[in-house]
């Protein structure tokens, strides 16, 4: 902390020398012509006499005001304006230290008689130029470092803002694409051309109003309509390769290899990626994945992301493990090309093999009124993740108004697992009720076959547009589980031995349409239908043998623990709405939904039951300038798994029923939003809230005998939840050094039944999390990183056969980066987990200290050579706790540990040279 505390003192002290030049000169600009006439927006370039590098510059405002401050005195300055459509004004001046203040006046501007006739002076071009539409940096005003790429450019222009996860902003409108010489780069995957094309090669950077995203919504405001930003390159890019190769190894045995490559020829794009390792990390980070990887290019419909490193795109799951120790590879690569018509073509094909080793400590602590029960349990489980990803995408701009989107898609997913836990139930008095010894040896599959469309159509009429779609999916998943447990039960002496085969077969189908069109009735009013139908056609075939002493064979059959369900049905849904815009700034949209259920539920051994349900509710939704409000509700049918009434009992000692009774669950749900970017005061802020009630929700009862629990899923009403939060931070910047500074708040409140040995009360989860960050940098030389959050946790319960329950969590991270000195890039990450939950044999204190050193050689610092240590204060272990129901469940896994690893990375960069003395599509 005293280090931390010095280097703020530090970053103080440099911000106040950065200060002492105060000089500044003032103006107002005008039509030589027409006095009353101001020029905003104009650009005055400063630049000291007989010196062709830009010393520093401002936009008039609104007024044709200026104000340049930050000035040298003694020195003479060079001032050039220029104004869209006027000739270039230029003027020398001189600051002293007698007079550091110089008021101009007005300075009159001529209107261009002839651009043609105009003498350009290459050295005085100005680095902002505002024209009606169009904003234009000049790349070479703004001084990047030789290795840097367009990211770094597009950080030094005034009003870009990028965020952590590359998105972009420009005064506080996002960015919905980038383009390089008016065409996409790389299927208009945007950071692909920020993160990976020289800032040396950009002549101007452009940015204008995203006109189709405004044709498609006319009520956009001003400040909602995205940006566009297209890069005018020096000259043209029409083949080359990037990406990156990298191994490592250190002691114990342990490595890490892998590479991406990007080749790209014209309008065609192969990615190729490879990885392996046996140090719980992702191959890659989710960026290369997405930009070098080509996944942007492909489209990303499911992304997961947790705080441990470990990410998923459509599934696809690229290594890497928060618990347990894992030993992960795959590879695959993305195709993409766009042929004469503009038709855009892409195929994918990734493979992933995982082994994963997970030791696992769980104490569950569950209230029983003047009893408890604490379940002590050690869980060993070896399993071998394999898994195959064949994609495809065609997108077809058919014309200006109308899109065509087609996407086939392929999983086929193993995993083979051997689970073995041993387990204790002890009462309040520490009496051992039972113990478990349990073995699950489960080979399953998750396969899925799907194919989407959908078909987009604007018209000529703004406002008016159509959208017509559809997603087919089959997902067969077969289950083969054996499943071998001992128990022992002490208060009442006996003993329950299980050896059974669990053949599970559940194959879900589900055909689904939507359509969806506006009409403009007038200019402040429009009319919106939407319309869903789904076909359901899922199965549930579930068969159980006893093992045959005499053969040793599973061939004896259950009766009582095998039954097939079968769902069929359809549903739909139905949405009316018409949105009248009161001002501007303010819409409304009443509506209705219609909601429409009609399920066939069929089982072998049980009387057959339909359900048909019709439902309608209004919706409504608003909107005023940054603050938006949402209501809508909707019917879910149970899932399949929940009505299979055989009991699933490969955990002896925690037993779940099906109900084949389970009604479908309506909820309403509500949600509001805020947002704000000041780019002038740097601020931002977004307010936001969540909420939903249930009806026919799913709460499981629980009922306890002689340690052993039975679960039975039920319909229950009152069940309600809501979340919600607030974020700011704000920006300071001085020259090259930059503050950043953020406070958040979240809370979350959950009511839910809980039902346990028949008592029934309301179980009220608080959860309360303030948060605060701090981003230091100081001339991309030294940044530090500080984050720290503390996390309240509170249940109550209406009977008093439930105890309250409550427990804190605190966590800070702290990061250290230096870059000096040159070559050389230092890190360090600490993190701390304090949490008063005490149970023994559990470490409330969990330290994480992670450090790295990084030599950067050969040109453009291609090369790299890092030593890094991982969890240098060898706390090997990870903990999570959570309240669920009347339980605090108190879980501690292993983790790799401290270990040093040498890693050499190779990053290539090859944008239309000649390599290797020849030009191959793949040689590079």
């Amino acid at each position: 902390m005293k280090k931390l505390l010095l280097s703020l003192a530090f970053s103080l002290i440099i911000f106040n020398l950065f200060a002492q030049k105060n000089g500044s000169i003032t103006g107002i600009l005008a039509d030589s012509a027409n006095h009353k006439v101001t020029l905003n927006y104009s650009t005055v370039s400063v630049y000291k006499v007989g010196d062709s590098v830009l010393t520093t510059y401002k936009l008039s405002d609104d007024k044709g005001l200026f104000k340049i401050n930050g000035l040298a005195t003694g020195i003479k300055y060079r001032l050039v304006v220029t104004a869209w459509q006027y000739g270039t004004f230029r003027k020398e001046v001189e600051l002293t230290a007698a007079n550091p203040t110089l008021n101009l006046g007005t300075l009159y501007l001529s209107v261009k008689a002839n651009d043609l006739n105009e003498v350009v002076i290459s050295a005085e071009r100005p680095p902002v130029i505002v024209r009606k539409d169009t904003i234009e940096f000049n790349a070479e005003s703004f001084k990047t470092l030789p290795s840097a790429v367009v990211e770094d450019l597009l950080k030094k222009l005034p009003g870009v803002a990028i965020a952590p996860d590359g998105s972009i902003q420009v005064n506080g409108k996002a960015v919905s694409k980038i383009l390089v010489d008016g065409k996409e780069f790389f299927g208009g995957d945007q950071q692909i051309a920020t993160k990976n094309l020289p800032a040396n090669i950009i002549d101007k950077v452009q940015v204008v109003d995203d006109k189709q995203a405004k044709r498609r919504d006319p009520d956009l405001t001003a400040s909602e309509i995205p940006q566009v930003i297209n890069l005018k390159l020096k000259k043209a890019i029409k083949k080359g390769a990037f990406g990156k190769l990298y191994a490592g190894g250190g002691q114990r045995s342990l490595y890490q290899a892998g590479g991406l490559m990007n080749f790209f020829r014209d309008t065609t794009q192969v990615s190729v990626l490879a990885y392996g390792n046996n140090i719980n990390q992702p191959g890659f980070n989710p960026n290369d994945v997405q930009r070098i990887g080509g996944f942007n290019r492909s489209g990303i419909n499911s992304m997961m992301m947790t705080s441990g490193g470990y990410f998923e795109f459509n599934g696809i799951s690229f290594g890497g493990s928060y618990n347990g120790i894992q030993t992960s590879s795959g590879g695959g690569f993305n195709f993409n090309t766009i042929n004469k018509k503009g038709i855009k073509f892409n195929t994918q094909y990734f493979f992933g093999r995982s082994d994963n080793l997970l030791e696992k400590l769980t104490n569950t602590n569950q209230t029983l009124g003047s009893d408890r029960l604490i379940t002590n349990a050690n869980e060993n489980t070896s399993s071998l993740i394999l898994k195959h990803t064949i994609g495809g995408k065609l997108d077809w701009q058919i014309d200006s108004l109308t899109q065509l989107t087609i996407e086939p898609a392929i999983v086929l997913n193993s995993n083979n697992s051997v689970s073995k836990v041993s387990s204790g139930n002890n009462n309040a008095n520490n009496q051992l009720i039972n113990t478990l010894e349990n073995v699950n040896d489960r080979n399953s599959s998750t396969n899925k076959y799907q194919i989407r469309a959908d078909l987009s159509k604007d018209f000529k009429k703004t406002g008016r547009s159509f959208n017509l779609g559809t997603d087919i999916s089959a997902n067969p998943n077969p289950i083969v589980n054996y499943n071998r447990s001992n128990s022992i039960f002490y208060l009442v002496p006996s003993t329950t031995e299980i050896d059974q085969l669990r053949n599970n077969t559940i194959d879900n189908f589900r055909a689904y349409v939507y359509a969806n069109y506006t009409e403009p009735i007038g200019k402040k009013l429009n009319f919106k239908v939407d319309a869903s139908g789904n076909i359901i056609n899922n199965e549930n075939a579930l068969n159980t043998f006893y093992r045959n002493p005499a053969n040793q064979l599973y061939d004896i059959v259950v009766p009582n623990l095998s039954q097939t369900v079968k769902q069929a049905g359809f549903k739909t849904n139905t949405n009316v709405s018409v949105r009248y815009k009161i001002t501007k700034d303010l819409y409304v949209q009443p509506g209705l939904v219609h909601n429409y259920i009609l399920l066939n539920n069929r089982f072998t051994n049980a009387a057959d039951i339909d359900q048909r349900y019709n439902f309608i509710w209004p919706t409504f939704q608003f909107k005023y300038k940054i603050f938006s409000f949402n209501y809508s509700a909707r019917f879910t049918e149970p899932n399949v798994s929940y009505l299979q009434p055989v009991a699933d009992n490969t955990n002896a000692f925690y037993i779940r029923n099906g109900n084949p009774n389970l009604l479908p669950a309506r909820t309403q749900n509500l949600s509001m939003n805020m947002y704000k970017y000041d780019p002038k005061s740097l601020i931002n802020y977004n307010l936001y809230g969540y909420g939903n009630f249930t009806k026919n929700g799913i709460v499981n009862t629980i009922t306890i005998n002689n340690g052993v629990q039975t679960v039975n899923p039920i319909n229950m009403s009152g069940i309600y939840n809501f979340q919600g939060g607030a974020n700011i931070s704000k920006d300071f910047r001085k020259d090259k050094t930059s503050l950043k500074v953020g406070l958040g708040f979240w809370a979350s409140f959950d009511h839910t039944p809980v039902i346990v040995n028949n008592i029934q009360s309301d179980a009220n989860v608080f959860n309360v999390g303030p948060n605060g960050s701090l981003r230091l940098n100081l001339n991309d030389k030294v940044e530090i990183n500080q984050s720290y959050s503390v996390n309240l946790n509170r249940s109550k319960y209406d009977d008093s056969f439930y105890t309250n329950i409550s427990y804190n969590t605190h966590q800070s991270t702290s990061e250290l980066i230096i870059r000096y000195p040159k070559k050389l890039v230092f890190e360090t990450s600490y993190s701390l987990t304090i949490n008063n939950q005490k149970i023994a044999g559990y470490n409330n204190n969990i330290k994480y200290w992670n450090a790295a050193l990084t030599y950067l050689f050969m040109k453009n610092d291609r090369a790299q050579l890092k030593f890094s240590v991982n969890d240098i204060l060898q706390s090997n272990v990870r903990r999570s706790i959570q309240i669920t129901g009347n339980s605090i469940i108190d879980t501690q896994s292993n983790n790799l540990g401290r270990y040093g690893m040498l890693t050499l990375t190779y990053n290539i960069q090859n944008f239309g040279q000649k390599v290797g003395g020849r030009q191959t599509f793949f040689n590079f």
